[in-house]
């Protein structure tokens, strides 16, 4: 199967890579980078690309002042990739591992703004949820600062994701990687979300968007394609975050802010790593202790508690 050609390498070769992963937003991500790094290229034959030329890429980038993070991103990506085509037999050798093309070093700090509760409290105060619209961009917002839900496992969520089970209300939903979760509903984003959809319930049922498999966030309008059985996408749902954030005066506000504010909050409470995890989804505690920006105050250190004389016995 391997070859060596100066026409250029047909994208059909890569819909399978495209499609690999379980995620909408990861296959699009995947897609965006692949063809990113074609196009750089003149979409030459992979075969044809040397690690000097992707280092060039890289350092392309860089100067463009690229952040870190995104560079790495593009080329663990575009490594996947040369590994997908060693073995369908485009390519014998991957060009682009780390040690022939290592990545910028990424800052271990994370980036972004974690809000704090007189924050939360404005933000969820600027929509007006007696009608619809502000309705859904209340639940959303909530929803986001108190589980800490990613924004397109809350935008991929279905009237069938909301379950009873023992004794409570809980939400089923894929994430990253194509993994089930249940988390639990706090009974004010249950309260909600059924006010919303109460509101909708007149719109939904006209438009036949209101079925168990429908998505429980929806845009209210579609005048390019008048399809509204669609979740609402992950950019609608970053311009309700912004506009609210914009709107009480917060600020540049993200939707992976208010994942960040949920994490820290819960930290700051004192609730465990394994506690945390249990709520963020990460696969490991490491990624949690990355948002314990509070235990690296002076003032929390643990000499200032450590002690090994007796604690006196009360009588």
């Amino acid at each position: 199967m391997m070859e060596t050609t100066t026409q250029q390498f047909p994208e059909k070769h890569l819909l399978p890579f495209y499609e690999r992963s379980n995620s909408q937003q990861t296959r699009r991500a995947y897609k965006r980078v692949v063809r990113e790094f074609f196009r750089q290229f003149q979409w030459r034959h992979p075969n044809q690309i040397t690690s000097e030329q992707i280092r060039g890429w890289r350092d392309q980038m860089t100067k463009a002042r690229r952040k870190p993070a995104t560079v790495s991103f593009k080329l663990a990506v575009v490594r996947s990739l040369y590994e997908y085509l060693r073995e369908e037999g485009f390519v014998t050798l991957n060009p682009a591992t780390v040690h022939k093309v290592p990545p910028p070093v990424v800052s271990e700090e994370l980036r972004g703004r974690a809000l704090t509760v007189e924050e939360v409290r404005l933000l969820l105060a600027g929509p007006d949820r007696s009608k619809v619209e502000g309705a859904r961009d209340y639940a959303l917002l909530l929803l986001l600062v108190r589980t800490s839900m990613r924004i397109g496992e809350a935008c991929g969520l279905q009237q069938s994701s909301l379950v009873w089970s023992h004794g409570r209300w809980l939400l089923r939903f894929r994430v990253k990687g194509g993994r089930e979760r249940k988390l639990p509903i706090p009974k004010e984003v249950k309260t909600a979300l059924d006010e919303y959809l109460k509101l909708d319930r007149k719109r939904r049922g006209l438009q036949h968007t209101d079925h168990p498999e429908s998505a429980i966030f929806q845009p209210l309008v579609n005048y390019r394609t008048l399809e509204y059985d669609k979740p609402l996408s992950t950019t609608q749902a970053w311009k309700i975050v912004r506009k609210w954030a914009e709107f009480t005066g917060i600020g540049k506000l993200s939707p992976h802010d208010l994942r960040r504010t949920a994490i820290t909050r819960a930290l700051d409470q004192g609730l465990s790593y394994r506690q945390v995890r249990m709520m963020s989804g990460h696969k490991s505690v490491e990624m949690v202790v990355r948002y314990d920006h509070q235990r690296e105050k002076l003032e929390y250190n643990a000499v200032n508690f450590l002690v090994y004389e007796e604690q006196p016995t009360e009588k």
